[in-house]
């Protein structure tokens, strides 16, 4: 197996730019809604929420479509003190209604998006075995649309890596206040199946991040290892960069991912997006992002532009609306008009 320089020039200058951004005087996780409290079921310890997803699109060069994206139910167990059963059941595309094909339910799927346990034994470690997000980066562990800032989710999020893990990790919270360093630590399968062009099912996936906030800031180092075996046994290494900044209702994040291909440095995969957040009034914000892709030699670079609007309509609840524009769009991202509502319960 092939293995290039870890430590790439281009990556290497990101990281230093991001430390030197962060560098700004405590850090709050930007998002567009706060959490809502759920249903507590009595004195069982069972704590239940969700959230819901209502999609309009018009993508470039299709129809009208009108999706009941998502219905998901959130369960939270806490079995003892130091024993907790989480899962999130999900109800996709429940409806779907397009311009010249009428209504349709027939694309609706149920499935276990996450089920695990988790064992506590100090803040400094926890064991969690089961189904669970890959700690890869910033995006892929907020998950619930109503959390993020676009309909659309961007490319370095979604294609390169496996979006979930069967298995197990150990996580936890090293140090003391400021230096305080998030751990995470885990290993099993890929689990994933194709679900956007160029994404493959991966197994025999295991990797590690660290993530250290300070000031109003948060910047976050993933690695990850995993077999693809479609449409060839390749092995990949996966570096990862994030960080988030806000203050005063501005936000900026950024991720960056370089993945090595044990077929040759013509299938490496290499991308990054930097997103801005700025407050309109109280409850609008403008968001602008740009995205930047690369699979392989093969294909050309994606340059991806979003701009878009998203409305505070309670404070569980967002109205969200963009445009988005690519060139050399290989990898079939979203493009033309995306809005959706999302809402916490």
């Amino acid at each position: 197996m092939r293995h290039a320089p870890l430590l790439s020039p281009p990556l290497v200058a990101y990281a230093l730019a991001l430390l030197l951004l962060s560098a700004t005087p405590a850090y709050a996780a930007p998002s567009p809604v706060g959490l809502a409290k759920g249903w507590q079921v009595a004195d069982t310890g069972l704590h239940l929420g969700g959230y819901g997803t209502q999609d309009l699109t018009k993508e470039t060069g299709g129809p009208w479509r009108f999706t009941t994206e998502d219905l998901s139910l959130f369960s939270n167990w806490n079995a003892t003190s130091r024993i907790r059963v989480f899962s999130e059941l999900s109800l996709e595309d429940v409806l779907i209604a397009q311009s010249g094909a009428g209504v349709r339910t027939d694309a609706a799927a149920l499935a276990f998006e996450r089920l695990y346990i988790d064992y506590r034994t100090s803040e400094q470690l926890t064991a969690r075995v089961g189904r669970f997000l890959t700690p890869v980066g910033h995006w892929n562990q907020i998950h619930a649309d109503p959390l993020v800032w676009t309909t659309s989710r961007p490319i370095v999020t979604d294609i390169p890596f496996p979006t979930y893990a069967t298995g197990g990790m150990i996580y936890g919270t090293v140090g003391s206040f400021p230096r305080q360093i998030d751990y995470s630590l885990y290993g099993g399968n890929g689990d994933d199946t194709p679900g956007s062009p160029g994404k493959n099912p991966y197994d025999r996936l295991y990797g590690a991040r660290l993530s250290y906030a300070f000031g109003n800031s948060k910047i976050g180092f993933s690695y990850a290892h995993f077999a693809q075996e479609i449409p060839l046994v390749e092995q990949n290494d996966l570096l990862g960069i994030d960080w988030r900044w806000s203050r005063g209702g501005y936000a900026v994040s950024s991720e960056a991912i370089y993945r090595f291909s044990s077929l040759g440095r013509s299938q490496d995969a290499r991308g990054a997006f930097l997103q801005g957040v700025a407050p309109l009034s109280t409850r609008l914000f403008g968001v602008a992002r740009y995205e930047y892709f690369c699979q392989g030699s093969a294909l050309p670079a994606v340059h991806l532009w979003v701009a878009g609007l998203a409305l505070r309509v309670t404070r569980t609840s967002v109205l969200k609306a963009e445009y988005a524009w690519a060139r050399h769009n290989s990898v079939g991202a979203e493009t033309g008009f995306l809005s959706s509502f999302g809402i916490l319960f």
